[in-house]
């Protein structure tokens, strides 16, 4: 047993066998550590356009040198740390429109990545 399942398990047999306790069931800590870490639509789309890359950067006759990165998660975490940085110079409705935006961007990779058009759209941006 993990010690929160076991601490739990205590506090259940010995104050109150009906209350569910104070610790959050594993299931609840394994969606924590993975969909807690990325915060905002912004982070999220750096793991996302992270991830189409790492797709398209085999299909190219580029490479990740090319994306001023050493891989996808380098790519990763200096889009992240752009992020942050821009983030902590903006105000509060600036944000706003910012969040609202990586959400339409990460949409429009979505759909992008239905109709085949993904690689050719990074491609344009990141490369040519």
């Amino acid at each position: 047993m993990r010690q929160g399942q076991v601490a739990q398990s205590v506090e259940q047999g010995t104050e109150n066998p009906r209350v569910g306790g104070s610790i959050p069931s594993l299931a609840t800590l394994i969606l924590f550590f993975v969909f807690g870490c990325q915060s905002d639509n912004c982070e999220r789309l750096c793991a996302e356009t992270s991830t189409a890359l790492r797709e398209c950067v085999s299909q190219w006759p580029a490479t990740w040198d090319d994306l001023d990165a050493t891989g996808r998660v380098n790519f990763q975490n200096t889009c992240t740390t752009t992020w942050s940085q821009t983030q902590s110079s903006l105000e509060a409705r600036e944000l706003e429109d910012a969040l609202e935006q990586c959400e339409e961007t990460s949409l429009l990779l979505t759909q992008m990545d239905a109709d085949g058009s993904l690689c050719d759209q990074l491609r344009a941006i990141y490369i040519e």
